[in-house]
């Protein structure tokens, strides 16, 4: 069973590409951020680690983190930007990868599709035998960011600015999945 990675920029439409996959495709979709998340909720390997490093104030009144306190802490810092991440990156890699030979051993789906923003930079492109990218044009991204998630015209420049160009996805990626129209022209 292939592996397939699944990045694209903010607003490309990768939530709604992952879910065709999954429920007309029949593929496991592993998405990196929850579980990064799961790695740190109150008993896991990520959130001990988070809480020997920068202490109990970073704890919620119920225990959880408190990414808030958490993200001050590391922000204009990159030594604890690097610790934190030395806490999650490989943990959650560890976790893809066991999801990864379950879902291989079980042999019950058509693919699997591994979603992460940072495809590349987080080496979890190693972990796949092809990585699509899905491509939409920068003003059809602008539009679904401030209709979405009701960002204003400097947030999106923000997150832009902070994203690789297409034409690194363009160069480095196996298959590109346009997605300047329908859901139907998707599939």
């Amino acid at each position: 069973m292939k592996v397939y990675g699944v990045t694209g920029g903010a607003g490309s439409g990768k939530s709604e590409v992952l879910k065709i996959l999954e429920n007309e495709f029949n593929f496991c979709v592993i998405l990196s951020d929850d579980v990064t998340r799961a790695l740190q909720k109150k008993g896991n390997v990520s959130y001990e680690l988070i809480v020997e490093h920068f202490g109990k104030e970073v704890l919620l009144e119920d225990g959880e983190l408190d990414r808030k306190k958490i993200a001050a802490k590391v922000f204009g810092d990159p030594e604890e930007l690097e610790a934190l991440n030395s806490f999650t990156h490989p943990q959650t890699m560890d976790a893809i990868r066991a999801t990864i030979r379950i879902e291989q051993e079980l042999g019950e789906r058509a693919g699997i599709a591994l979603e992460t923003a940072l495809m590349f930079e987080s080496g979890a492109n190693e972990l796949c035998d092809e990585v699509w990218y899905v491509y939409s044009k920068p003003e059809i991204r602008r539009e679904r960011m401030k209709a979405s998630r009701g960002y204003s015209d400097e947030k999106v420049d923000a997150v832009m600015a902070n994203q690789k160009a297409d034409e690194f996805f363009f160069e480095n990626c196996g298959f590109i999945i346009e997605n300047n129209g329908s859901l139907d022209d998707v599939r």
